[in-house]
């Protein structure tokens, strides 16, 4: 007989306490999923933040194809600032059309093949024969400062030219690129060497947000990426919105949306995380 009883009240306890246990359980379930969806969030912010860092002023497109939204920017390698006068001393470069003693000076509207920075580059090392010479990008579209016209080839009174070579003269660098006439120098005299174009994908329906670079830069902004070394950032993604806004001839605005859905368990409502960034991509000091 107590046997009986004690099984009644063990079954008894075990109905009620079931249910109990479930609650925290579901409670840690909900805590993961937003810890793993929140670690990711952080992940693509470092990443993204980092890349338009990097970003071209006046290079960045955005596209909406069906549910997918693209960003896509021309990567910096170095930049640096031309000179515009005589420096004084010998001249690297050859003369071409430069005034006499002046030939290491970049010009406008000069068949230039070569010229001098106004000290040393800052960033990375360029890439001779890949990066490009860039100089006064004043947006996609607009005559005579469009990063992007030409696509990866030259173009009469395009802003960009192959660079062929560099070489470090008296706390310099002498650059060498394909002959080309610049239709317009930067008041601030700055030039940047570009290694290539970089894509950010959000697409809702696969939920993912993919990273794509190494493909060649194209006059339109391209929607598919065959042949392109692309990355996976985060899954998980159902909704995202990516804008650009141009502030002046400096650069603009980059704003970026993304949601991010997280299942739990079943019968439980999923876990939502968003991301929202504002990075600013413009000119230098």
């Amino acid at each position: 007989m107590e046997l009986i009883v004690s099984i009644t009240l063990l079954s008894t306890m075990a109905l009620v306490a079931v249910p109990m246990l479930r609650i925290p359980m579901t409670a840690y379930l909900e805590a993961s999923a937003r810890a793993g969806a929140t670690t990711e969030l952080d992940t693509v912010q470092a990443r993204l933040g980092a890349d338009l860092a990097r970003a071209l002023p006046n290079s960045v497109r955005v596209r909406t194809v069906g549910s997918r939204q693209l960003l896509e920017f021309l990567e910096v390698r170095a930049e640096g600032r031309h000179r515009s006068g005589p420096s004084g001393g010998p001249q690297s470069c050859p003369a071409v059309c430069n005034l006499s003693a002046n030939h290491d000076s970049l010009e406008a509207a000069c068949t230039e093949r070569c010229f001098m920075s106004l000290g040393a580059l800052r960033g990375d090392a360029p890439v001779p024969g890949s990066d490009y010479v860039v100089v006064n990008p004043l947006g996609p579209g607009v005559p005579s400062g469009d990063p992007y016209a030409g696509g990866a080839g030259p173009v009469v009174g395009g802003i960009k030219s192959r660079l062929t070579a560099t070489a470090a003269v008296s706390g310099s660098t002498r650059m060498s690129i394909a002959p080309h006439s610049f239709p317009a120098l930067a008041g601030t005299r700055r030039f940047y060497v570009v290694s290539g174009p970089v894509s950010y994908e959000c697409d809702p329906t696969t939920q993912l947000l993919q990273r794509h670079d190494g493909y060649a830069i194209g006059a339109l902004q391209p929607a598919a990426f065959g042949g392109a070394q692309t990355a996976p950032l985060a899954v998980g993604v159902t909704a995202c919105r990516f804008s650009y806004t141009a502030t002046g001839a400096r650069g603009g605005m980059v704003n970026l949306w993304l949601r991010m859905t997280r299942p739990v368990s079943a019968g439980a409502p999923p876990e939502f995380s968003e991301l929202v960034l504002m990075a600013p991509v413009t000119e230098g000091g």
